[in-house]
């Protein structure tokens, strides 16, 4: 095992933090057309199968990155390891740092009514349902950065569940672009809609220091870019909501969240 960690540290890695059905399949085939590259889009072994042991005690995260995802990664002959997961920022990069290892962070942006929209449409409500448990943190769990009271949270209909765990994730990387940079870790802002053109995605790679990709590496992102992947449409009910109802729920979400950090 420590083998592999020191394997692991003489590499680049890019990690995630992400609310996931943010394109985050899309962004580790686009890193992936780039020389020198290994990018993947949830690999085994996953963060997910570890996540809700992580919860219940953070120290786990050590445990599965030397058992089990070091190994994995060290395995891979690539110089830059890039893993697109949105479930690495939940309770994992605390112990990568406290391992040494020193990753890229992008924060990947898609709005947060889009992805809300979308986790409600799909039936996958954080702390409500199998998958919203199984795979998303919710204001009923300990340790997460935009606390709300739980009787307010408990009259949260499903919607504001999940718009609150947007508002989550983007209190985590404002959390940890402040608290890691002075260990030397970068945390990039990237909006999805950047990486629609030929323009937003050398922007990225400029900001991540990739090398310009070979000919085949152009042919490859000439026909992704723009690409929509991991629809899921087929499992989506149809939306019930227009803008003025959003606008609400949204605010009085805010509000706890205002309420919750004034007491």
């Amino acid at each position: 095992m420590n083998a592999a960690l020191e394997s692991v540290r003489a590499k680049r890695l890019i990690f995630t933090i992400t609310t996931g059905r943010s394109g985050t399949e899309y962004l580790a085939k686009v890193l992936g057309a780039f020389p020198g590259v290994r990018a993947t889009h949830e690999p085994k072994p996953t963060f997910g199968s570890a996540f809700r042991s992580v919860c219940a005690e953070p120290a786990v995260a050590r445990e599965f990155w030397l058992a089990h995802k070091l190994p994995r990664i060290a395995r891979t002959h690539a110089s830059i390891y890039a893993e697109t997961s949105h479930l690495v920022c939940k309770g994992f990069l605390e112990s990568a740092l406290e391992l040494g290892l020193r990753p890229q962070l992008v924060h990947l942006v898609r709005p947060a009514r889009e992805v809300a929209t979308s986790l409600w449409r799909l039936g996958t409500i954080p702390g409500r349902t199998f998958g919203g448990v199984k795979y998303y943190l919710s204001p009923f769990d300990t340790r997460v950065m935009a606390p709300v009271a739980r009787e307010r949270a408990e009259r949260f209909d499903d919607y504001q569940l999940c718009y609150w765990y947007c508002l989550e994730i983007e209190a985590r990387a404002a959390r940890y672009a402040q608290q890691f940079a002075p260990h030397g870790v970068s945390v990039t802002r990237i909006e999805l809609a950047q990486l629609a053109n030929s323009a937003g995605v050398e922007g990225m790679a400029h900001e991540l220091v990739l090398d310009a990709p070979s000919p085949f590496g152009r042919l490859r992102l000439n026909a992704l870019i723009g690409r929509k992947l991991n629809e899921k449409n087929a499992l989506k009910r149809a939306s019930t909501f227009d803008a003025a109802d959003l606008d609400e729920r949204e605010a009085d979400v805010r509000a706890a969240l205002a309420a919750s950090h004034a007491s």
